[in-house]
């Protein structure tokens, strides 16, 4: 997997790359730790699902600026359907950042990678 740096004034994070389908399908699943940066060709509007996972992840959706439009903490799925939530912000976006730690990236900033 490739690693890419992940640049916020003042910060830098490491993370994978997920620039394949098959890559941003597999995501952080059967994971508890790590940093995923997933960027699409175009636009979307795809929801994320949290089927394989154990713990909590912070999703940092941003448009093809790398400006941060949506922050959201995404809950895993248990045996009950109701936790099983679908998570999208409320407009299109082209990258996402993963995360099983709260990063302290907030809505409106700017990121470079």
């Amino acid at each position: 997997m490739v690693k890419i740096e992940v640049e916020k004034t003042g910060s830098t994070i490491e993370a994978e790359l997920a620039d394949s389908i098959l890559s941003r399908a597999k995501g952080l699943s059967f994971r508890s730790s790590g940093k995923m940066l997933f960027k699409f060709p175009t636009d979307v509007n795809a929801p994320i699902d949290m089927m394989f996972l154990s713990d909590p992840l912070f999703l940092y959706f941003m448009d093809s600026e790398k400006k941060v439009i949506e922050v959201q903490k995404a809950e895993p799925w248990s045996w009950n359907p109701k936790t099983w939530k679908l998570y999208s912000p409320s407009d299109s976006y082209r990258y996402m950042l993963e995360s099983f730690e709260d990063l302290g990236l907030e809505q409106g900033d700017r990121l470079v990678f």
